[in-house]
């Protein structure tokens, strides 16, 4: 047991943390539909084209006034009924809860009016997951003043200078809103510090620690030059351009210099006095039970970032057992092979840039799931300024209409041996969040399914590829094993925190004994993780809670289908449904299932 505590030791004091991928700007709490609802006659609710309409107005309006997110979803919104002339980066804090109950309320009401009958299976999936979201809004309606725009994981400061700094130019409008969007973000920050202000008065402002976390973050982005991370990227953008001369390039590189320097460098000055401000007055542990129904909140919270319907004791059940089964076979393979880790293969793989590694994924997932769409990809590395703070890794996620569009970025900071930077990239891009997004792409997901955002399935899917892709790597196939049974195992030990944490009130010394039972004796290290579940609660249950789901649907399956089952048209039914919390995924899936090489129509 002692050789494999060194083993998860060693890998939780690399830096290895939860992946985090970046998605457009949005609130968690509700989905803000406040769209008008046309009425609909009885005989015109029972045509699909009429469910398909309202669905895409539904999208519509979801977009409207938000120019950051229809910028990632869309590249031509005009295609979808969207006047994009208007420039804003929406409200970063929940509406008014009875308005955002009435919305959700009167959209149920017209989905259930439908006649079911009537319904293609598709639309039908569509209408369940969309319901399955409003009431979830519905519910978390309550929680309202719990919500926080703001952590150094993967808060609106964090992820506001990669969305822009990522703001594609198609075209010199494009351009002319990216300057647009510069001047709105003074305004965006004060609501954020007006709603901070608010929780304080009420007595919910974030622990201390955490406000400090955000300050050196913010000093980070404003250590000169500030916001480097845009002046690097823009003119490049601006030089892929036609018909753009020097003259106007450098009017707009001088206009940009301008509102960063009056603009964006005073925003987050503002929002760094605020969080100083306010720190005096923390009061909360931070602990989600230590709330005022702070139980009943957490199960909701976990609910919503998994897509798990389980109950919080259940998921702990589930982790530990997992983690007792890892254990029990990462021992057996010691016992067995004693010198497996003093191997140089388990680090040396035979590849010598990302690019070559995204290739061979490419190709050896051929085995195991439906071939990948033909569609280009870019790796860049994360700003120096920013690689103190960002995760190790994320994927841009491409717009509906331009597949094409794909990035990744690296954080060279994180990575440590090339076998780490090949299975975080089989987790970001094959098979993981680019495979996944392009491929419900080309099965011809309602847009509607792509504003609804269940970090189950898509964190789910790509820890679930990220384990398999061990066996990708072209190392030894017993270490590789060991290798996986250990990144699984360290994952199920964040998890138990999370739950130890905001479920049973764990404080740092019970984290700190909890990982002294694995080989983790440094405080330094406890301390780190308790840091990072205070901030973002949930957070790195998505991921291991969504793979333990997948892999719950894959034993489902293959009691099911028996001599039918196969790998590959597991996760082909699986990306046919497309992102769904796993109650709905579990019910669908046999309509989906097929065990020809065609998908299921």
């Amino acid at each position: 047991m002692r050789k494999i505590k060194a083993i998860i030791k060693n890998y939780i004091t690399s830096g290895q943390e939860s992946i985090v991928r970046l998605v457009v700007l949005g609130l968690s709490l509700a989905i803000l539909l406040t769209c008008s609802i046309a009425a609909f006659s009885s005989t015109q609710k029972t045509k699909r084209t009429d469910f398909d309409s309202y669905m895409n107005l539904l999208f519509a309006e979801q977009l409207r006034g938000d120019t950051l997110s229809t910028h990632y979803k869309l590249a031509d919104p005009d295609a979808f009924g969207i006047d994009a002339s208007f420039v804003s980066l929406g409200s970063p804090i929940p509406g008014a809860p009875d308005e955002i109950c009435a919305s959700c309320e009167n959209i149920l009401a017209a989905c259930e009016s439908y006649d079911t009958a009537a319904l293609s299976t598709d639309q039908k999936l569509t209408r369940d997951i969309l319901s399955y979201s409003l009431a979830r809004s519905k519910e978390g309606c309550r929680y309202q003043d719990y919500y926080e725009p703001l952590n150094a994981i993967n808060g609106i400061q964090a992820e506001l200078p990669i969305l822009l700094g990522e703001y594609t130019f198609r075209s010199t409008g494009d351009v002319e809103t990216y300057l647009a969007l510069l001047e709105t973000v003074p305004e965006y920050f004060s609501q954020i510090c007006s709603y901070e202000e608010e929780k304080a008065a009420k007595g919910l402002f974030m622990p201390a620690f955490v406000a400090d976390d955000l300050i050196s973050q913010i000093n980070s982005l404003l250590t000169p030059p500030a916001f480097s991370c845009l002046t690097e990227t823009f003119k490049q953008k601006l030089q892929l351009l036609p018909s753009q001369d020097t003259t106007q390039q450098e009017m707009y590189i001088q206009k940009q210099k301008e509102l960063i320097d009056s603009k964006l460098v005073p925003a987050y000055e503002n929002l760094r006095t605020c969080l100083k401000r306010l720190q005096k007055t923390s009061t909360i542990s931070g602990r989600i039970c230590d709330l005022a129904d702070g139980t009943d909140y957490y199960q909701f919270l976990v609910s919503q970032m998994t897509g798990s319907d389980k109950t919080i004791d259940v998921l702990d059940t589930m982790i530990a057992d997992k983690r007792h089964e890892n254990l029990s076979e990462m021992k057996k393979i010691i016992r067995k092979h004693p010198h497996i880790m003093s191997e140089s293969s388990f680090s040396d793989i035979s590849y010598n840039t990302a690019e070559e590694m995204l290739e061979s994924l490419k190709e050896k997932l051929k085995a195991d799931f439906p071939e990948a769409p033909d569609n280009p990809v870019i790796v860049k590395c994360v700003a120096p300024s920013m690689q103190g703070f960002l995760s190790p890794a994320f994927y841009l996620t491409a717009p509906i209409d331009d597949p094409d569009d794909n990035c990744i970025y690296i954080n060279p900071r994180h990575q440590k041996s090339q076998l780490e930077l090949f299975t975080t990239l089989a987790h970001e891009g094959y098979p993981g969040h680019l495979y996944e997004t392009v491929s419900t792409y080309a099965n011809h997901l309602a847009p509607i399914r792509h504003v609804l955002y269940f970090g189950g399935y898509s964190e789910g899917w790509a820890t679930y590829v990220e384990m398999m892709s061990y066996q990708y790597a072209g190392i030894d196939n017993t270490l590789a094993r060991l290798l996986q049974l250990n990144a699984d195992t360290i994952l199920s030990l964040y998890a138990s925190i999370d739950i130890g944490v905001h479920h049973e009130g764990w404080d740092e010394t019970v984290v700190h004994e909890f990982l002294c039972d694995y080989g983790i004796t440094s405080e330094a290290t406890a301390d780190h993780i308790y840091r990072l579940i205070i901030e973002a609660p949930a957070n790195y249950l998505k991921y291991y809670i969504g793979y333990l789901e997948f892999l719950e649907l894959k034993k489902d399956a293959r009691d099911q289908f028996g001599s039918d089952f196969s790998n590959k048209a597991f996760h082909r039914a699986i990306l046919a449904i497309g992102p769904a919390p796993f109650s709905i995924m579990k019910e669908y899936l046999p309509l989906y299932y097929s065990s020809e090489d065609e998908s299921n129509a």
